[in-house]
C-alpha cells in the first residue's frame, strides 16, 4: 500500500525562508513540537493526529512526535534540524509504510543529514539555554518538561506572530481551498434542513462533504435552532416550521488551513416579518464591516461600526429608543450582540489564539472590560495579507434579560415589552459570518466565502433545496 500525499502547502524553499526569517530574530535555539494524538480512553485508541500549527507553518511534515530545532542565524537549512521518532517493525505491521528521511527532507527543505532521530535532540540542547513552542498535548508537555525547556519570551512569540499574521499566496491558495469545501458543506447543510429533520441530520451533511474532500471540521460545528446559545451543541433538537437554524461551521483542508462560515435561515423557507427585519439588520452590519476592512483600518473601529448599524436596526424595529450612535457609544448593543465581530483565521480557526492576546491585540492595546466588548478577539490595524472573520449577530438571550445588573443601566433606552415579545417569538439568534482577506490598493477585501449567499431571499431558496 502506497503512502498518501504529504499535504505540504508550499514548496520547500518557502519553508526554508520562513525558518531563516525566524532564526534571524532568535537569540537562543527554539524547538517547535508537532505534538502527539490524544488518547480517547486508552493509549492505543487515539483521536486522529493533527500537527501543531506553528510546526506546520515552518515546514513540519505530518509526523507525530516530531519537532524542529531552529538555531539563531540559521539560513533555514543548515542550522535547522527535523527530529522524528524511529519507525519500528510494529509500526510497519500496524500502521503501514512511513515517509523516508529523504522524502521528509525534500518536502521540508532541509538536507537529509538534517533529519535525525528524536533521541538525538537531548544531546543537541544539553546545557544550553533554549525555548520551546509546545502544543496543548500531555505527552509532548511531559517530554518538554523532561528536556527542561524554557517558556518563549513575548518577543520570541511576537516574531512568529508577525510572520503568521500576513498570509502569502501559498497560504491564501490553501484558504481558498478550505473556503470552497466549507461553502459546499454549508450548501449540503441547507439542503438537509427542514421541518421534522434533526440538527444531527444537518451535521451529518456537513461532515459528508468534509470527509469526501479529505478535510476535517476546523472546529466543532454549531448547528442549532437555539442560536441564542453562542457555542451551543448537542444536535438533539428537531426542527419545526418557524424555527431559525444557525449553522456555524468550517473546513480544514488537508494542509491545515481553515475557513469559517455562519448562515442563519428559516427551516421552512419563510422568514416571519420580524425575523426578516432582524436578519436584514445583521446583514447590513456585516456588509458595512466587510467594506471597512481596508489597510490601515483599526479592527476595533470596524467592530464599533457594526455595533452602530445593529443599533440603527433595533431602533427601526422599536426595540431600542434613541440615537443609534449614542446607543452604541453606551454599548447598548451588547444586550443583543454580546460577542466580538470576529477573529484572525489561518492555520487555526482562531489563528494563534494559543499565544493569547499577543496575536490578536497590537502592542499597547488591551481588551475593554465591559460585558460583550471584552469578548472582542482582535484589535489590530489591518494590513494587506491579513485574514479574518466578520460575524455580527443579534441574539435574544434569556439569561441576559434575567440579569438585572446588565439590563438596568439601559432601562431608559430599551423597549422592554418589545424585547419580551422577541424572547417569546422564536428568534433565538441570527449570525452571518464570512472569511475575508484584506487586500491592498483599491480592490477592497476579498470575501473568500462569497460563493455562499447571504441575501435573505437567496438564503431562503437555498434552505428549501431549490439551488
Amino acid at each position: 500500500m502506497g503512502l498518501g500525499p504529504m499535504n505540504m502547502t508550499a514548496p520547500p524553499e518557502v519553508f526554508r525562508r520562513r525558518r531563516a526569517r525566524l532564526a534571524s530574530s532568535l537569540g537562543r535555539p527554539m524547538v517547535i513540537f508537532a505534538g502527539q494524538s490524544r488518547a480517547r480512553a486508552y493509549a492505543t485508541n487515539s483521536y486522529p493526529f493533527r500537527a501543531s500549527s506553528t510546526y506546520i507553518y515552518f515546514g513540519g511534515p505530518p509526523v507525530e512526535g516530531a519537532c524542529w530545532l531552529i538555531e539563531p542565524g540559521s539560513e533555514g537549512d543548515a542550522g535547522s534540524a527535523l527530529f522524528r521518532p524511529p519507525a519500528t517493525l510494529d509500526d510497519a505491521v500496524w500502521l503501514g509504510e512511513t515517509y523516508s528521511d529523504d522524502a521528509l527532507a525534500a518536502s521540508a527543505g532541509v538536507r537529509v543529514s538534517g533529519v535525525m532521530g528524536v533521541d538525538e535532540l537531548k544531546s543537541k540542547i544539553k546545557g544550553r539555554e533554549w525555548a520551546a513552542i509546545i502544543p496543548p498535548c500531555p505527552l509532548t508537555a511531559a517530554w518538554a518538561r523532561d528536556l527542561a525547556c524554557n517558556v518563549p519570551s513575548p518577543d520570541e512569540l511576537l516574531a512568529i506572530v508577525d510572520m503568521r499574521l500576513i498570509k502569502d499566496e501559498h497560504e491564501l491558495t490553501a484558504m481558498r481551498r478550505a473556503a470552497k469545501i466549507s461553502v459546499d458543506a454549508q450548501r449540503a447543510a441547507m439542503a438537509a434542513a427542514g421541518p421534522g429533520n434533526s440538527e444531527a441530520d444537518v451535521l451529518a451533511a456537513l461532515y459528508g462533504v468534509y470527509l469526501s474532500n479529505r478535510a476535517e471540521a476546523s472546529f466543532t460545528p454549531i448547528v442549532t435552532i437555539h442560536g441564542e446559545v453562542l457555542h451551543g451543541g448537542g444536535y438533539h433538537n428537531t426542527m419545526a416550521a418557524g424555527d431559525l437554524l444557525l449553522v456555524d461551521a468550517g473546513a480544514e483542508e488537508p494542509g491545515g488551513y481553515t475557513s469559517d462560515i455562519t448562515r442563519t435561515y428559516p427551516v421552512n423557507g419563510q422568514f416571519t416579518e420580524t425575523q426578516r427585519s432582524l436578519y436584514e439588520t445583521v446583514l447590513r452590519a456585516q456588509r458595512s464591516a466587510i467594506a471597512a476592512c481596508v489597510p490601515g483600518a483599526r479592527y476595533r473601529d470596524v467592530h464599533d461600526l457594526a455595533a452602530r448599524v445593529i443599533c440603527e436596526g433595533l431602533v427601526e424595529l422599536g426595540v431600542l429608543k434613541g440615537d443609534p450612535v449614542a446607543l452604541a457609544a453606551r454599548f447598548a448593543h451588547t444586550l443583543f450582540f454580546a460577542h466580538g465581530l470576529g477573529h484572525l483565521i489561518g492555520l487555526d480557526v482562531h489563528d494563534m489564539e494559543e499565544f493569547g492576546d499577543l496575536a490578536g491585540y497590537a502592542k499597547g492595546r488591551m481588551r475593554r472590560p465591559e460585558f460583550g466588548n471584552k469578548f472582542l478577539r482582535l484589535d489590530r490595524d489591518l494590513e494587506p495579507g491579513m485574514t479574518l472573520t466578520i460575524e455580527p449577530g443579534v441574539y435574544l438571550v434569556p439569561a441576559i434579560w434575567g440579569h438585572e445588573a446588565l439590563v438596568a443601566p439601559f432601562a431608559d433606552c430599551v423597549n422592554r415589552p418589545a424585547v419580551e415579545a422577541l424572547l417569546k417569538g422564536r428568534i433565538g439568534g441570527i449570525r452571518i459570518e464570512d472569511t475575508i482577506h484584506v487586500r491592498g490598493g483599491d480592490a477592497g477585501p476579498e470575501v473568500l466565502t462569497a460563493a455562499l449567499p447571504t441575501e435573505a431571499d437567496e438564503v431562503v431558496v437555498s434552505s428549501v433545496g431549490a439551488d
